[in-house]
């Protein structure tokens, strides 16, 4: 039986060594530090189906975007596109919103967003235009009063329909300012923002088996544990009878992409989404869902009765009651895009490939960093998603998906590894990060020390069976029963996972639960602080076994 490592990784203030560890196993993705030289960092006749490529795969680097039009074994054929407009020109006259923190349609002068915010002790709503480059004019957000959050009022629509985006109504949570994805301010959600989102007005209308919604940017999370509640879309006014919801997880945290419609009320679809820089879309064709996340994509079946479906909510569904509002959306975007009557599957590649193009998405990266958790991995109580898994993508090049949910215990996180494997199978190296337990012990779980130790074994030899690279966290002294046990079973070889990072023992900065700079006063859940000291501490671990050159 192989012995864990066990040990305190040190904490390295840069993400270095990726560039030649990525040359020595390619065709894996490669930073963007070019010299001018696209030709050095286009996929090669290697990037083929045997490292997991598909045809109509892209590839971004160093300005250029590329398609997969063949994957044979040794003999990839990928093709140079030629990309001359932004995203939403590719989707034709269908299109019926498209805004965000960056310009989407060519010639679009105007603003972006409205916002409210402070200014010297003064709360002020303010037009937030984009700059002559196509970029948010952030000098306002930078000027704001310290510890004061910008929440989004209105999005404006780009397209020219005057379809502008209103936030929800005593539900205005989403910020901007927070974070960003690659360069852009992002429209942010996150856990303690609450639920909350935007509005479709009333009068826009769709298709109900022809239309297209596409997302640009992130998500802090790919589960949610509500499923009624709709993560990121809801299109269709509530008891009408005709709505599709889209959300990720379910009652089951399974991790999975959710579709929801009269036909099939609970659908689930092979994928994942991604919660790096990318594009998330859902598109109606006929009897068909494709639904796709960065290079992944997955179908569905909808056999839809209405002929349009008419408004609808953006990261919140606001028809739904009480048990709708559980949850906030993970959403992380720079742009939203609604489209009527898309005529061809090539308007979406191009849109896709022009998001990858202006965005620098980098949708080729074939290895993959699963977090399975709880609320401390998921982000309870931190604002607009930056939880340690989000924040430690930011050191490196890899595709993240963050499986852990507020309130999951051991029985859960069972329940993610049928996702995991999913993403197993579409990358070349993965990594899988394990941080949970602690709920078991609640008093409304009652799960016993034993089969807590049981499950995350269980969980350690599953995921090793999928070829994981497994790393478990081990327990922080909020649970020191815990936290002994997990010792023992490590010592006598219950518990195998191939290293064991400690960043909660003595002399660390998250020792200490009485620590307000990193502990809430529940000392259970760490700060905003406490995440990035989690990413800080981490991330070594995960950039060594980036760089270990692939059997």
């Amino acid at each position: 039986m192989k012995q864990a490592q066990f040990y305190i990784s040190l904490i390295v203030p840069c993400a270095c060594g990726l560039l030649a560890s990525i040359a020595s196993a390619a065709p894996l993705a490669l930073p963007q530090t070019c010299s001018g030289y696209d030709a050095a960092f286009a996929p090669s006749k290697r990037a083929d189906s045997l490292h997991g490529f598909k045809v109509d795969d892209l590839w971004q680097a160093c300005g250029t975007v590329w398609t997969a039009v063949s994957v044979s074994r040794n003999a990839a054929n990928w093709q140079k596109l030629q990309i001359t407009g932004l995203p939403t020109d590719y989707l034709g006259e269908g299109v019926v919103f498209s805004g965000g923190t960056t310009r989407l349609v060519s010639g679009y002068v105007g603003p972006a967003l409205d916002v409210s915010l402070s200014l010297h002790g003064q709360s002020q709503v303010v037009t937030l235009p984009l700059t002559q480059e196509g970029h948010l004019d952030s000098r306002l957000l930078q000027q704001r009063d310290t510890g004061t959050s910008a929440t989004v009022l209105k999005v404006y629509d780009q397209s020219g329909h005057g379809n502008h985006l209103l936030a929800t109504t005593g539900k205005e949570v989403v910020h901007v300012g927070e974070v960003k994805v690659g360069q852009d301010e992002a429209l942010s959600w996150g856990e303690a923002n609450g639920p909350g989102g935007f509005v479709l007005p009333s009068s826009m209308k769709v298709s109900a088996n022809n239309f297209f919604f596409g997302t640009i940017g992130g998500f802090s999370s790919s589960n949610s544990g509500h499923a009624a509640y709709p993560v990121p879309l809801l299109l269709g006014q509530g008891g009408a009878g005709h709505e599709l919801k889209v959300y990720f997880g379910g009652y089951q945290l399974d991790g999975f992409v959710h579709v929801s419609d009269p036909f099939n009320p609970y659908q689930i679809l092979n994928l994942v989404v991604n919660n790096t820089n990318s594009v998330f879309s859902i598109w109606s064709h006929k009897t068909t869902y494709s639904v796709q996340s960065g290079n992944t994509q997955t179908a569905g079946h909808t056999q839809q009765s209405a002929a349009f479906l008419q408004g609808g909510y953006i990261g919140y569904n606001a028809d739904g009651g009480q048990w709708f509002e559980q949850g906030p959306n993970t959403g992380l975007w720079t742009g939203i895009v609604l489209a009527n009557a898309v005529d061809s599957a090539h308007r979406i590649q191009m849109f896709r490939a022009s998001a990858a193009l202006h965005m620098q998405q980098t949708p080729q990266s074939k290895s993959a960093v699963v977090t399975i958790g709880d609320s401390r991995t998921e982000g309870y109580l931190v604002a607009d998603g930056q939880n340690w898994p989000w924040l430690m993508q930011q050191k490196g090049q890899y595709q993240s998906y963050n499986f852990a949910v507020s309130g999951a215990t051991s029985r859960h996180m069972l329940a993610m590894l049928p996702a995991a494997k999913t993403i197993a199978a579409q990358s070349d190296k993965h990594i899988a990060i394990v941080f949970g337990g602690f709920n078991d012990h609640l008093p409304q779980n009652k799960i016993s020390y034993t089969e807590t130790v049981h499950n995350l074994a269980q969980i350690v030899d599953t995921l090793q069976k999928m070829s994981y690279y497994v790393i478990l966290v081990s327990e922080s002294q909020t649970d020191p029963v815990l936290r002994q046990q997990l010792v023992d079973a490590l010592s006598h070889g219950s518990l195998h996972p191939n290293v064991v990072v400690d960043p909660f023992s003595q002399g660390m900065p998250l020792f200490d639960l009485h620590n307000t700079t990193y502990w809430h006063n529940d000392f259970t859940h760490p700060t905003a602080a406490g995440q990035v000291e989690l990413a800080n501490f981490l991330w070594p671990s995960v950039s060594e076994i980036l760089q270990q050159e692939r059997p």
